[in-house]
């Protein structure tokens, strides 16, 4: 189904703030770069590519801000789409430790994928398909693949969020959207949450233009907005409003947000040359 469809009646996805959480911009199957990530934030894999749960990283748990596949080779979207899977199930077994929140790019290859009737099939559809997701070959020749990638979307929410207390709160999307759909379960407020005004229809704009509530709506506060979509060079952040996707498939970093008590802080790790590297000419956030 669509993503206008998903969650109905679903209640805030409040998650315990006892835990310290490793919230993770776009991996875009950068799968050696999420390893390497989880491995220096304290999740080693085995040789069997399960992460490890140890004395050391008990209470940590791990957010993925969606669009993880997508734009790489389909030798890596292949191993992570796997090492997602395989780790979903892993790490979930006795308390949730790994969180997908549903990226554009996951709803739209679920629409490809599952013939969805609202695509409108004409040429620009199809070079979209093939420019931009690429994933959709891959799972279409893949059933195996295709069932496992199902299910990851199955377990995907739309928003979480971390209510610390009155004073401290964090709410994870995957796109920026205006503060009246943040952490609201119409269709609309879910849709906004997964896509923002596209870039690529107005290329000559700049973000802060075409996404002006981002700065508008920020606050000298500590209830913070983090998402990623918009593939940046650097972190971004404007008072309460933090985008931490920086374009690792572009040859960048692949950078995470760590979140404990009432602080957060940040890691990279850069892009390892194991696949090749997508082009990017930066739109900036927060460009001011």
């Amino acid at each position: 189904m669509p993503v206008a469809e998903l969650y109905l009646g679903n209640e805030a996805k409040l998650i315990p703030t006892n835990h310290q959480y490793i919230v993770i911009g776009d991996v875009h199957g950068c799968i050696d770069e999420l390893k390497t990530l989880l491995k220096e934030q304290g999740f080693k894999t085995n040789k069997e590519g399960l992460l490890e749960v140890t004395s050391h990283n008990e209470h940590k748990s791990i957010v993925l801000l969606g669009d993880f596949i997508d734009k790489a080779s389909e030798e890596k979207l292949t191993q992570t789409i796997e090492f997602l899977y395989k780790n979903y199930l892993h790490l979930n077994q006795q308390r949730k430790r790994l969180y997908l929140i549903l990226g554009n790019h996951e709803d739209m290859v679920y629409r490809y994928i599952t013939n969805d009737r609202t695509i409108i099939v004409n040429p620009r559809t199809i070079r979209n398909k093939t420019l931009y997701y690429n994933t959709v070959a891959l799972l279409e020749k893949n059933s195996k693949l295709k069932k496992l990638f199902l299910e990851l979307y199955s377990f995907c929410d739309t928003y979480l969020l971390y209510k610390k207390d009155n004073d401290f709160s964090v709410t994870l999307t995957h796109a920026p959207c205006k503060e009246k759909y943040l952490a609201q379960n119409d269709k609309i407020s879910r849709k906004k949450m997964i896509k923002c005004v596209s870039r690529s229809k107005n290329p000559n704009m700049p973000l802060d233009e075409l996404l002006p509530y981002t700065h508008e709506e920020a606050k000298d506060n500590q209830h913070c907005h983090i998402f990623g979509h918009l593939s940046q060079p650097s972190i971004r952040q404007y008072k309460n409003k933090i985008c931490i996707d920086t374009s690792a498939i572009y040859g960048n970093t692949l950078s995470c947000a760590i979140i404990e008590n009432k602080t957060i802080n940040f890691h990279s790790v850069p892009f390892e040359s194991k696949q090749k590297k997508g082009e990017q000419t930066y739109n900036i956030l927060f460009d001011f």
